[in-house]
């Protein structure tokens, strides 16, 4: 049951001998060139680490590369591919690669520019002429350029995805690449942006799947796909002959989550260029020869100039990005990197997709990187520390340099509390800062959750900070575009395992912005509640959760597939909080007599609208790609046989059955299957919801009977 929610002969021989030792030991293979014997200690000593810290995290498998100029010094991997069947993890096993996908995606865009094919600052629309959004902010369109869908300026909201259209392989199997960019196109003409664009970073996978289509049209002949272009363009050309956006099957390692195999998740091909690519150490460790050699590629073969590449890594900051780890260049996310910086300029990327995690990191002035590629959702920590690990150890045997941490300078902070209190909201949820007289404050972090914890801010040598945390708080006003922006800043490490792997403890962020909120109205008001969505995918609408809750705290519209929200009007909320990556708002239209939510590419209503249906009903409905059908039945009768069946194509249609938990509010899947469903029900009263969805063949219309 799935519930929702490396010098003497001796000192050669010593080490050859210990990492003989220790590539004997688990699961592991490797290999490795004749300048690797310069990376012996490096070599020896990750591997110490990865061992123990996969036992800590109790990790599946995971696969590691080492580059060091032209070379790959180092390929190995650890643990499991497949735990169930006994196939270790090696250098050659395929592994989804998340994220990493975009700078991909960005070197294949890069390139156009190179030649002249494609212009950075042109907007996003001359290349997409249907690409349109709702007016917002003035010249947005005109704004919303090709080099800020890549560096993540864009405004476009970060998170549009309709499952139907998200993963599945049928999509693949059967044409239908251009399905999701039918449907998000059309999303996008109905929504508005996110912010100005140039404004700020805001994480955006949409920007992604888009700059993949400006490439694809402006090179691609009709009729390629997005992962066929990329092939051709780049993988080919760089000897990636295991790379891919459609699945590898050969070596494929199985995705771990909760210790558990997952489903195959396979993204569309469409939306793939923002996350969709599978690979191996090996290819990636060709990939990152090139961007640290200036885009001289494996052989000596030029792919990319020097200057590009300096455009694919080199940050694009606004004065908004203060954030010490994201600031975007054009394809490679994370430069201003706190850990590695002593080593030169550190670019990095990271990625993560149903049971799959990874991270690169290059050091482009010493010519060295490491990719990390992981299969269970427990190693999102731990590809951080051995890529960190392994560089560090690297910079040191290659040139003799300890690491050296950073001073983390400090701003200084507004004092006043009057000017301080008030609600800040974050990309996920809120703060909240109350004045509690005497110069003391209190400060409630994610007050909309019902475990929020609170913590009495002091004022100390210009700085706010809280008894038993390490970090300041700093409050003040930053200027962008005529306009001051009132924030709360997070200065200095909170002690967390997360900010010493990735930040180093030295940490300069933006926590929420200011805002104010006026109160709800009525018509909001009325809204509050559960929806359910009826645009579920047909092979797997226990991902998402198959609803969404409406609440109201502080006057503000919580909304757990949006975060949080303040309304502009009686149909529009938008989604005002710095760096927010999902949709930008949350709208109501009215469809089939019902008023709906829309909200991050999710449609919905009231759960108080599911048609209840009793044995002996039948019911005659229409569906679609992407509309389904709900109903409930009332589990009156303990330990009563329930059928439901669709008569009509019954191959054709997914029947998806919920147990709604009413006083936790959740939804318990039961199962799936096709044409027919049948269940008993549970001994106590419960209510089950089915959900019929369509097969890309079915043909819209069914009839249904309740047995």
């Amino acid at each position: 049951m799935k519930k929702l929610r490396r010098k003497s002969k001796t000192s050669v021989f010593f080490w050859g001998l210990i990492v003989m030792v220790l590539l004997a030991y688990g699961c592991s293979s490797s290999s490795s060139d004749s300048n690797s014997k310069s990376f012996l200690t490096t070599i020896a000593n990750t591997t110490a680490y990865v061992k123990t810290e996969m036992e800590k995290y109790k990790a599946v498998g995971l696969s590691v590369a080492l580059v060091s100029g032209d070379k790959v010094v180092w390929s190995q991997g650890f643990g499991w591919a497949d735990k169930e069947n006994q196939i270790a993890a090696t250098e050659d096993t395929v592994y989804m690669l998340g994220s990493g996908t975009k700078t991909l995606t960005a070197v294949a865009v890069l390139k156009l520019v190179e030649q002249g094919i494609v212009s950075l600052d042109e907007p996003i629309v001359n290349y997409i002429p249907e690409f349109n959004m709702v007016d917002r902010f003035p010249d947005q369109m005109r704004n919303m350029t090709v080099r800020r869908s890549l560096n993540h300026h864009s405004g476009i909201p970060g998170d549009l995805y309709n499952a139907q259209v998200l993963y599945g392989a049928p999509w693949n199997q059967w044409g239908g690449c251009d399905v999701y960019m039918d449907w998000l196109l059309d999303y996008l003409s109905k929504d508005y942006p996110s912010h100005p664009p140039g404004q700020m970073a805001t994480y955006s996978n949409t920007g992604f799947v888009l700059a993949g289509e400006v490439a694809l049209r402006a090179d691609g002949p009709a009729g390629e796909t997005f992962p066929d272009y990329l092939a051709r363009k780049l993988f080919e050309p760089l000897g990636m002959n295991h790379t891919s956006l459609f699945v590898i099957k050969e070596n494929l390692a199985t995705g771990y989550e909760g210790g558990e195999p997952t489903e195959d998740k396979i993204l569309n091909c469409t939306v793939g260029a923002s996350g969709g690519a599978f690979t191996t150490v090996k290819d990636m460790a060709r990939f990152l020869i090139m961007v640290n050699n200036g885009g001289m590629g494996p052989g000596g073969v030029r792919f990319l100039t020097p200057e590009t590449v300096v455009m694919l890594g080199e940050a694009e900051k606004s004065s908004l990005d203060i954030d010490s780890l994201f600031q975007p260049g054009l394809g490679l996310d994370t430069m201003d990197d706190p850990v590695m910086q002593y080593a030169g300029r550190a670019w990095m990327k990271s990625g993560g997709t149903p049971g799959f995690v990874s991270l690169m990191e290059m050091l482009p002035d010493k010519k060295l990187g490491v990719i990390v590629l992981a299969n269970s959702d427990t190693s999102g920590l731990l590809v951080w520390g051995v890529v960190r690990e392994c560089l560090k150890q690297a910079v040191r045997e290659k040139y003799g340099i300890e690491p050296t941490p950073p001073d983390l300078t400090t701003y200084i902070s507004l004092k006043d509390p009057s000017e301080i209190e008030g609600i800040y909201l974050k990309g996920s949820g809120y703060d909240k800062v109350e004045d509690n007289g005497d110069g003391i404050l209190t400060w409630t972090q994610n007050a909309q959750a019902d475990d929020a914890k609170s913590f009495v801010l002091t004022y100390q040598d210009d700085v706010y900070r809280a008894e038993g945390k390490t970090e300041s708080i700093i409050f003040n006003k930053i200027p962008w575009a005529g306009q001051e922006y009132f924030v709360m800043i997070q200065s200095g490490s909170n002690g967390s395992e997360g900010d010493q792997y990735m930040y180093g403890g030295f940490i300069r962020r933006i926590v929420g912005q200011k805002v104010s909120v006026p109160p709800l109205s009525e018509v909001w008001k009325a809204r509050l509640g559960i929806y359910i969505h009826d645009n579920l995918p047909w092979d797997d609408a226990s991902w998402p959760e198959p609803f969404s809750i409406l609440e109201e705290k502080d006057n503000l519209l919580i909304h757990n597939m949006a975060n949080t929200a303040i309304p502009e009007d009686d149909t529009t909320a938008f989604l005002q909080a710095i760096a927010n990556r999902n949709d930008s708002s949350i709208r109501v239209i009215r469809e089939d007599g019902k008023e709906k939510l829309l909200c991050g590419g999710y449609r919905g209503y009231a759960i108080g609208q599911v048609p209840a249906i009793a044995s002996g009903d039948v019911v005659t409905g229409t569906v679609s790609l992407f509309k389904s059908d709900w109903y409930r039945f009332d589990g009156t009768v303990p330990e009563q046989t329930v059928k439901i069946a669709v008569s009509s194509d019954p191959s054709n249609y997914a029947l998806t059955l919920f147990e709604f938990d009413s006083k936790n509010l959740e939804f318990v899947f039961k199962g799936r299957e096709m044409g027919a469903i049948s269940w008993t029900t549970a001994q106590t009263q419960k209510f089950y919801f089915v959900a019929i969805t369509p097969t890309p063949d079915a043909s819209g219309n069914y009839n249904m009977s309740v047995n």
